[in-house]
């Protein structure tokens, strides 16, 4: 039997997780959570009973997961969640049980599973340790495998498009687009999970479902009913551009870093 923690911002994907592990032939005990945040994370791992075994994703509400093993000591084996984040993924891979990318596809979770036990089963093998996983994480360059420019077609046209040069990323119909400063949008090959994954989080800031901006895209901010904000983005003419109620918070450290 295994006692498993989620540690995850986006309730759909926790979900999705929790049913994925109920289904597989190699999991059986209790699923806890999510825990959508740090602090949320922090306060439940230091009031709770020890875990086998947690999946966490990478970026939460309210930063980098990372952060959580900062505020405490966690000798939990981890199973890492995360739409794309390559220079990570390289550290996962030398000093983590495992890693998933999302959206989590069956076999992988198995794979997972059985890496997992086969560490479980076999005591002589140490697990790899968060602090080697820290380590290792410090010693790679994030800003090396941040994107730098994204490709857009257009008919027969290519374009190369610098992050530089955009104002802000959206979702709508079902797609993904790109909005430059020179307010024009295109259509990219990526979902917005992806595109988070791929920036530097110093300079975008993914504010609800449909939005992930750029500080210096950012014409007006105003205050909003329920203690939320609201957004004027250059080029952009949504003028309903809400900050979610729950990365309210979040975002202003943002801004206030």
């Amino acid at each position: 039997m295994m006692n498993i923690l989620i540690i995850e911002d986006e309730i759909p994907a926790a979900r999705q997780l929790e049913r994925l592990l109920k289904r597989s032939s190699h999991f059986e005990g209790s699923i806890n959570g999510p825990c959508t945040g740090i602090a949320d994370s922090v306060n439940h791992l230091k009031n709770s009973e020890a875990y086998d075994l947690i999946f966490m994703d990478i970026h939460l509400s309210d930063g980098p997961s990372f952060e959580i093993f900062n505020q405490l000591q966690l000798d939990t084996p981890i199973i890492f969640c995360t739409a794309y984040d390559q220079y990570a993924l390289e550290a996962f891979k030398l000093n983590s049980i495992d890693y998933l990318l999302k959206p989590v596809e069956p076999d992988d979770l198995d794979r997972a599973l059985m890496k997992y036990k086969s560490f479980y089963n076999a005591p002589q093998q140490e697990l790899p340790s968060m602090s080697s996983l820290l380590k290792s994480l410090q010693g790679l360059k994030p800003d090396a495998s941040k994107k730098k420019r994204f490709l857009i077609k257009i008919g027969d046209r290519i374009l190369s498009k610098p992050v530089q040069e955009v104002a802000c990323f959206f979702s709508a119909d079902k797609a993904t687009y790109l909005l430059d400063q020179e307010h024009k949008s295109y259509p990219i090959d990526h979902s917005l999970d992806q595109v988070e994954e791929m920036l530097i989080s110093e300079d975008f800031f993914r504010i609800n479902r449909k939005y992930l901006i750029r500080l210096e895209s950012i014409a007006d901010m105003r205050s909003y009913s329920g203690s939320r904000i609201k957004l004027k983005i250059n080029g952009c003419d949504d003028d309903d551009i809400l900050v979610s109620r729950d990365k309210t918070a979040a975002f202003k450290a943002w801004l206030d870093r």
